[in-house]
């Protein structure tokens, strides 16, 4: 159960920068596309990243799975969100608005939704965490998280 729960947290930690990563240009282009994509391309990546944590969850009840997903997920977007508006950008003022409140909501829904609408495929490709399910998020975690930073510090633009 310790390592689902690590991988849950390395995957959060990647689908959160990726998620940013994707949205920082058309969001700083305008902020009305940005948020049309968090609303479309980002549940998705959410919801693919639920899929693969809930179908290597270590117990039968996969329902259980969504709940400490939704949980892990949530308190990992809460944290993020502070390194990234307060720490990284030193913009905590953008930072709450109802969107953010909105989005919190949808990542500790995903996991619900996946476990709902995808237990059957979650049934079939169920397995156990593997030493690379930890390599893939954690590389593509540090990669996002390291690109964005960098595209913010050195504030490159399109």
């Amino acid at each position: 159960m310790k390592a689902w729960i690590l991988y849950n947290i390395i995957v959060g930690f990647a689908v959160y920068w990726m998620s940013n990563l994707i949205l920082w240009f058309p969001w700083s282009i305008n902020p009305v596309l940005g948020m049309t994509l968090m609303l479309t391309v980002s549940p998705i990546i959410w919801l693919i990243s639920t899929f693969y944590c809930i179908r290597t969850f270590p117990k039968k009840n996969i329902l259980i799975g969504a709940v400490y997903n939704s949980l892990i997920l949530l308190v990992i977007a809460v944290v993020m969100d502070y390194v990234f508006f307060g720490l990284i950008r030193n913009a905590m003022e953008q930072l709450y608005h109802p969107t953010t409140f909105y989005g919190y909501g949808f990542v500790a829904s995903i996991p619900f939704i996946a476990a709902f609408g995808l237990r059957k495929k979650i049934e079939e490709r169920k397995r156990d965490v593997r030493q690379s399910d930890f390599v893939k998020a954690g590389i593509t975690g540090l990669v996002c998280f390291g690109l964005l930073t960098l595209i913010i510090i050195l504030g490159i633009e399109i």
